[in-house]
């Protein structure tokens, strides 16, 4: 099996939990254990001493001994400040402190309960990701990568707290949410947002209108934030739940207060509670903008950035895949739109899956022969004179080795996982038949011919998997109607649907739905007509060819019509259900010269068809040509101008042009004419 990539399980998840929650305690009441942080009467603060919204510990001025009362403000005593026994505020702030720093009793039991509430909360995160949470936030990558990131907004939030006299609104913990809800999906961030409020809050004391600004407030910024495309959408998500803060803010004071004057407070300015609900919307989305790439990076992802750097063309891994396997090249090329498109209609990682198409096929550089896309006509196939187990062998070792070489080059892993994923752990089913056909002297069983990857895991890998097929599939039809592609599609989606390729993938029905809609128009405009040029209808009628139809919209129909079921080529390497003999694993039978039933192709065909005679105009006029596997000479001329010929079938028996299958060479005694 190859190296794959790590997902969190009970036990990691449980792990992860009790050192991050230690992690939040160590950081809550860190400052407690300090001496030289502890306030005296007299001399300046060490840090700022803040009393939470709530009830407030006061000195009784007559006799000296503490009471409780409830009053409605907050009290912050800058660092730096003097602090005097005549200051209510002071005696207020002192008393606080003291309380807090009192070792007897209290206060162990007070840091192990502090330490069970982390506990709990990261247990509710870790327990989630692992039952609820799409496949790519069950990596144990991105959960270390996701508690990382709010340590580090605890941190942040701490230090703030501390050393400056700012609000406690001003606190940033909302980006973290933002740079889930880019990452991944908005559920998420919800969850994650509920979380480092919570721990953020209990910084003081879970004051209440604290905790309810910032749920407001990091709620408000996931929802608010609506194309992933644009840094400038992070700020206007920011600004909006900043106002959405201050608003719950203003509504809260009101409820427990019974007014509030919101001019007194503006007069404050920096010291204003309303300015601080804004201004800490504000700085979520400047922290959400400057900070994404490398919060990206922690969580596993791949920034945006970088996945348009490697789809430039002259990246030099695609360069060697370009200049060493050209069909194979071209095939990815054409996979890349159809599968972009595709995810983009279900609003999956549209930029990714592209990129994914690009790479997934990288293996197949080392060994190009082995794959028909890449044999020049007439060129004979190596797996002519290998056993079947051997040349499966071949075939599958181009996931292995993509796997490799794209780790070797530093690709991001989220790429990778398209090389060792397009294929599942399917099985190479043409060799595996034809092993079978031949008594199978070894005693092999079908784990000899079976893909030695994984299935995919994510929605992007899986439209891969998906259009891989139908790509190839679609080269087959004929008309180019919308109705037959989509018929072709669905049959294709119920074989991987059927054989569970798809069940860890997270794609629903109503997602297949989609793209089968999408796919089947994407298709129908690619396979679009043109109106031949007047120099090839005059070449036509000077070859006394008929006269065309005045729009070819696909490569001319062959003479015996030869429909191909939609699940004849839907399989890549053999990884379809095996059909009858005689028509070479799903395509219908050919006429009765052709060998193992190959169905005669249309010129058009990608890779392999045979060169038409040098009169025709470019190529037009029909040329027999002895195909591979004994294929049908095919018939005259297409609107694109492409030899008419029958392409060489592929090992897996399912395709004249597909890429993955392994190249045969004409068996059959060639035709003279």
């Amino acid at each position: 099996m190859l190296r794959t990539r790590i997902r969190a399980g009970p036990l990691a998840g449980f792990v992860l939990s009790v050192l991050f929650a230690a992690l939040f305690a160590v950081i809550s009441v860190g400052e407690l254990f300090i001496p030289s942080l502890s306030p005296e009467m007299g001399k300046p603060a060490p840090v700022t001493l803040r009393v939470p919204y709530g009830p407030r510990i006061v000195r009784d001025s007559h006799d000296g001994a503490f009471s409780l009362s409830y009053e409605h403000r907050r009290v912050i005593v800058p660092r730096g400040t003097v602090l005097s026994e005549r200051n209510e505020d002071h005696d207020a702030a002192m008393a606080y402190e003291t309380v807090r720093r009192m070792r007897r009793p209290g206060l162990g039991a007070r840091v192990a309960s502090t330490y069970v509430i982390y506990l709990i909360v990261c247990l509710m995160l870790t327990v989630y990701l692992r039952r609820f949470g799409q496949n790519r936030v069950r990596l144990l990558r991105t959960q270390v990568g996701m508690f990382v990131l709010m340590t580090c907004s605890f941190l942040v939030s701490k230090l703030l707290l501390l050393f400056t006299a700012l609000p406690e609104f001003w606190v940033p913990v909302a980006a973290l949410p933002l740079w889930v809800a880019i990452a991944f999906d908005r559920r998420t961030a919800f969850l994650v947002e509920v979380g480092v409020a919570f721990i953020a809050a209990s910084l003081l004391r879970f004051d209440v209108v604290l905790l309810s600004v910032l749920l407001v407030r990091g709620i408000a910024a996931t929802m608010f934030f609506f194309k992933r495309k644009g840094s400038r959408q992070l700020l206007i998500a920011g600004s909006l739940a900043g106002l959405a803060g201050a608003i719950g803010f203003v509504a809260l004071t009101v409820l427990f207060e019974g007014s509030f004057d919101l001019v007194a407070d503006l007069k404050r300015w920096l010291g204003s509670n309303v300015l601080a609900c804004i201004g800490g919307g504000l700085l979520v989305g400047l922290l959400g903008r400057s900070l994404r790439e490398p919060a990206e990076r922690a969580m596993g992802h791949v920034p945006r950035d970088k996945l348009l750097d490697l789809t430039d063309l002259e990246q030099p891994l695609l360069k060697k895949m370009a200049a060493e396997a050209p069909g194979s090249w071209e095939h990815a090329r054409a996979m890349a739109n159809l599968a972009e498109a595709s995810a983009a209609a279900i609003g999956a990682d549209a930029l990714l899956t592209r990129v994914g198409a690009y790479y997934h096929d990288l293996g197949k550089t080392v060994q190009p022969k082995y794959f028909i896309e890449n044999l020049a006509p007439g060129e004979r196939s190596p797996h002519e004179d290998l056993e079947p187990e051997v040349s499966a062998d071949a075939i599958m070792a181009h996931v292995v080795m993509g796997t490799k070489i794209l780790r070797e080059g530093n690709i991001p892993e989220p790429v990778v996982e398209f090389a060792y994923t397009h294929h599942g752990t399917q099985v190479v089913e043409y060799f595996w038949h034809k092993c079978v056909e031949q008594g199978n002297p070894k005693d092999l069983t079908q784990e000899h011919f079976r893909y030695p990857g994984m299935k995919p895991q994510t929605k992007e890998t899986a439209i891969l998997m998906l259009v891989d097929s139908i790509e190839a599939a679609s080269r087959t039809i004929w008309p180019p109607e919308h109705k037959k592609f989509e018929e072709m599609i669905q049959r294709v989606m119920f074989s991987k649907l059927a054989s569970g390729q798809l069940d860890q993938s997270g794609l629903t029905i109503e997602d297949l739905r989609i793209m089968t809609t999408r796919m089947a128009s994407t298709l129908v405009n690619m396979y679009h007509g043109r109106i031949k040029y007047p120099w090839q209808r005059e070449s036509d009628r000077a070859g006394h060819t008929p006269p065309p139809p005045t729009a070819t919209p696909h490569p001319a129909r062959p003479a015996t019509p030869t429909p191909v079921p939609p699940s004849a080529a839907a399989a890549r390497d053999g990884s379809a259900s095996s059909a009858p003999e005689s028509s070479a694993r799903g395509a219908a039978a050919a006429p009765a010269s052709t060998a193992r039933g190959a169905a005669a192709a249309p010129a058009s065909t990608a890779r392999g068809a045979a060169a038409a005679p040098a009169s025709t105009a470019r190529g037009a006029a029909a040329a027999p040509a002895s195909t591979a596997r004994g294929a049908a000479a095919a018939p005259a001329s297409t609107a694109r101008g492409a030899a008419a010929a029958a392409p060489a079938a592929s090992n897996d028996g399912e395709r004249g042009a597909k890429d993955d299958g392994p190249a045969e060479s004409a068996r059959a005694p060639k035709k003279t004419h």
